[in-house]
């Protein structure tokens, strides 16, 4: 066994393949943790080179098969679930699959969610191989939102490797019992899920603007008008729901139907935001994954009833304890992007901080004068032309400013020539290569016992 905590980031491009090996002193043996394999824009070939380094750190199982103890998928997105293919995973035997709630296709509380995406893709199918100006124009972004999730990897996911392995998936949340999550033996060391919330409509989708008048909402009665904005095909007549008035019915389908993309965006949030948060607890030392949760910033950052509520927010309001201590490890949110990590920077003209960034103080608190963090961080990142603003400037080098492990520059290649910028910020796998002028397959950082 060995006496280090171990955590890999693996270089896939613009997505997420993380490999943990944890120390459990009571077993005496290490537990090992993979989560997610995917990315987006980037090869199948890289992910099997990950998942192939991956089996060379695992131990011996039974019938000549390699021992992972947990994997666990953080929402359906490709970037976070394009690897599962059934021959990346022949010769590993697999104890637990923990997965996103928004991964179960009969969860009572996500109706109202998965009714939206469903009309979100009928919405948006008429449109896509439509031709004119606007729609080539706006091809990418339905092609987008239309292949958010890959369906293979989803079958795989649910059904084939559980029944391969043996073993049933855990959706798992906040609400998941504690018995349910225990992976180790050694009581120093604890696996939490901080979000999503189980009440998936409640929290994430909230009707997306389709409230009653009363306030009511259920997962039926959510379902039941997003089915009705967006009918299913070959259905002969279109009803409003029974607790909106016809006028407003008439009103609320013709602007939806008019802004598809906006109903689709809403999904795409909703998803991210029911990313499996984990926070893992060894021998005094936390790690948090965060996915790609994302914060919103309306409201003073709170949580609203009846909304589409940001992942930290809602867990700010309801696993805040678990938010209020330092971090030693963090892997940044979402590639980077500025709406996945708690922060925004001051009000230019009143210097005044956002709420929502006392988070991020808390989590990875500035080091005062002339004292040094112990907090490392790593984007797992790789800037595109459909995403220039991932990452996101501002918010690495404000990671940068907090955490131990800090570049002080980077070198970016224009042509010829090599540019240094003195700005810190935290090691991406974009950048590595860069760098240090080789192939940089991942990034790993080691913490010791207390």
């Amino acid at each position: 066994m060995d006496d280090q905590l171990l955590v890999r980031v693996y270089n896939v491009g613009l997505g997420d393949c993380i490999y943990l090996r944890v120390p459990d002193l009571k077993l005496q043996r290490n537990v090992h943790i993979l989560v997610d394999c995917g990315n987006k824009f980037g090869s199948m070939d890289e992910l099997e080179k990950c998942i192939a380094d991956v089996k060379e750190h695992l131990p011996e199982a039974e019938a000549g098969k390699k021992r992972l103890d947990l994997l666990v998928v953080s929402h359906p997105h490709e970037d976070h679930h394009k690897g599962f293919e059934k021959e990346f995973f022949q010769g590993i035997k697999i104890e637990h699959i923990w997965l996103s709630p928004a991964f179960d296709l009969e969860n009572p509380q996500a109706k109202g969610f998965r009714a939206l995406k469903s009309a979100a893709l009928r919405a948006l199918k008429p449109l896509d191989g439509l031709s004119g100006l606007a729609l080539e124009q706006m091809q990418p972004e339905i092609q987008e939102l239309l292949s958010l999730s890959k369906s293979e990897a989803i079958e795989m996911l649910n059904d084939n490797l559980p029944n391969q392995n043996g073993i049933q998936p855990l959706y798992v949340t906040a609400d998941t019992p504690e018995e349910q999550l225990k992976i180790f033996d050694d009581p120093a060391i604890k696996l939490k899920v901080l979000g999503p919330m189980s009440d998936i409509d409640r929290y994430y989708v909230g009707g997306a603007g389709l409230m009653t008048p009363s306030g009511e909402l259920t997962p039926d009665s959510l379902a039941e008008r997003y089915q009705a904005i967006y009918p299913d095909p070959g259905s002969v007549e279109v009803k409003p729901p029974k607790n909106i008035s016809s006028q407003d019915f008439k009103l609320l389908r013709g602007s939806i139907q008019a802004s598809a993309l906006a109903a689709a965006s809403v999904v795409g949030d909703a998803e991210n935001n029911l990313s499996a948060v984990l926070l893992l607890e060894w021998h005094g030392k936390r790690l948090l994954f965060s996915g790609d949760a994302e914060w919103k910033g309306a409201y003073a950052g709170a949580v609203q009833p009846g909304s589409s509520n940001g992942s930290w927010n809602v867990m700010w309001q309801e696993r805040k304890a678990d938010l209020s201590q330092p971090l030693d490890f963090y892997k940044i949110g979402h590639h980077g992007s500025e709406n996945a990590t708690p922060w925004k920077p001051p009000d230019p003209k009143s210097g005044k901080e956002h709420p929502i960034n006392e988070i991020l103080n808390r989590l990875l608190p500035k080091p005062a004068d002339g004292e040094q963090t112990k907090a490392y961080a790593v984007a797992s990142t790789k800037r595109t032309s459909r995403w220039p603003s991932i990452p996101n400037a501002a918010l690495l080098e404000e990671i940068g400013k907090r955490v131990a492990n800090a570049r002080t520059e980077y070198v970016e290649k224009k042509g010829k020539t090599s540019v240094k910028a003195h700005v810190p910020q935290p090691p991406r796998t974009d950048l590595e290569r860069q760098l240090t002028h080789k192939p940089v397959p991942f990034i790993e950082i080691c913490l010791d016992l207390p």
